[in-house]
């Protein structure tokens, strides 16, 4: 008789094989899905300090629009390095922070926009703005973004251009 079968040693390598196998996708599997997500939140802070400097060129123009006032009126409060400011959106002055910036996060509303009012869903986010006026004609908005124990920071030159 000529029986053809699978040792157990057999056996117990092919089963050893395909658990490394599908561990080993497995494990890839996880570090995207983190890589994704850690790549996601970093896009999330860039946009959020962008935010932060037009939200300081707005106050800027409008500023100039006025005329009447000094292209800085409205931004010489915000020159503490560890508190700044904050702003949101659909607001006209910036607000100096009177907290740690780690403890006053930025929370998002069932429109999709980011806020301090506290309405939606708190993020892992927090915004701080400093402007450091250079001279008489040039300022520098520096807005940090902190979220999962990492910062995104963003500076920009700003200028009387009138």
């Amino acid at each position: 008789m000529n029986k053809k079968s699978f040792t157990l040693i057999e056996v117990l390598l092919s089963v050893f094989l395909i658990t490394v196998a599908v561990l080993g996708l497995y494990s890839g599997i996880n570090y995207s899905y983190s890589s994704i997500t850690k790549a996601s939140d970093k896009f999330i802070a860039s946009y959020l300090a962008e935010e932060g400097v037009e939200l300081v060129k707005n106050i800027r123009d409008s500023n100039f629009v006025n005329g009447s006032v000094a292209w800085t009126n409205g931004l010489t409060a915000c020159s503490n390095p560890d508190y700044g400011c904050k702003m949101d959106y659909d607001e006209s002055a910036l607000t100096v922070n009177t907290v740690n910036t780690v403890k006053n996060p930025l929370w998002i509303n069932a429109s999709g926009f980011y806020n301090y009012t506290a309405t939606g869903t708190q993020t892992i986010f927090s915004r701080k703005i400093v402007i450091n006026i250079i001279s008489a004609d040039k300022m520098k908005v520096s807005v940090t973004v902190y979220f999962a124990d990492q910062e995104f920071l963003l500076e920009q030159y700003l200028y009387n251009w009138k």
